[in-house]
């Protein structure tokens, strides 16, 4: 299973979604999770069910589970992530990304309205009119990305929005109205409708 987006954002101590909910995993079941998203490091994890698990990977896996050590600076960054993950900031951090990704919700709706993941798509369609509805926040000073097939279904290219923690919510309400100026601007086929619009 992938907690790729949850590990930090949730649970105590930031353990992510998943793992808060198993009592215990068995040989079936593998949680991967990346050290480069929330967690904010680089790298990845792997968390095994049984020592027998642990022990196959390290005997077959080999070069093809593992690149490279990591270097220095994604050491210095671990561990620097360990340490907020033993105090109280953890929790303040985890309760402002959610006050962010309600005033988000408030004031764009999305698909993914009403969830705890930091992640929204603004449904474009085409893949060019996402690359060029990024491009132009970009321009503005907003960084997304857009996401087309095979990373979504075809005809459901979209444009990647990150919420964080350390965003102010100025930044997010302006973020908001350039973006509504911006597919208004264009005409394009965005899904993009307002709260008050969505209900």
């Amino acid at each position: 299973m992938d907690d790729s987006h949850a590990l930090s954002v949730f649970g105590e101590g930031g353990r992510g979604y998943i793992r808060p909910f198993m009592h215990a995993q068995d040989d079936q079941t593998l949680i991967v999770a990346s050290l480069g998203k929330s967690f904010g490091a680089s790298g990845g994890l792997i968390m095994f069910g049984s020592e027998r698990q642990k022990s196959l990977m390290y005997r077959y896996g080999g070069p093809s589970n593992w690149s490279q050590s990591l270097n220095s600076a994604a050491i210095g960054a671990g561990l620097a992530s360990l340490k907020i993950h033993q105090t109280e900031e953890l929790y303040e951090l985890q309760e402002k990304l959610q006050f962010n990704i309600q005033l988000f919700d408030k004031l764009i709706y999305t698909e993914q309205h009403g969830t705890q993941t930091a992640i929204r798509l603004i449904n474009c369609g085409e893949a060019e009119k996402a690359n060029e509805l990024a491009t132009r926040l970009s321009d503005i000073g907003f960084f997304t990305s857009a996401v087309f097939f095979p990373v979504v279904p075809k005809g459901k290219s979209a444009v990647r929005i990150t919420l964080r923690a350390d965003m102010s919510p100025t930044t997010i309400e302006s973020f908001c109205a350039q973006l509504t100026q911006l597919t208004t601007a264009s005409k394009t086929s965005t899904s993009l409708h307002s709260q008050s619009e969505a209900t």
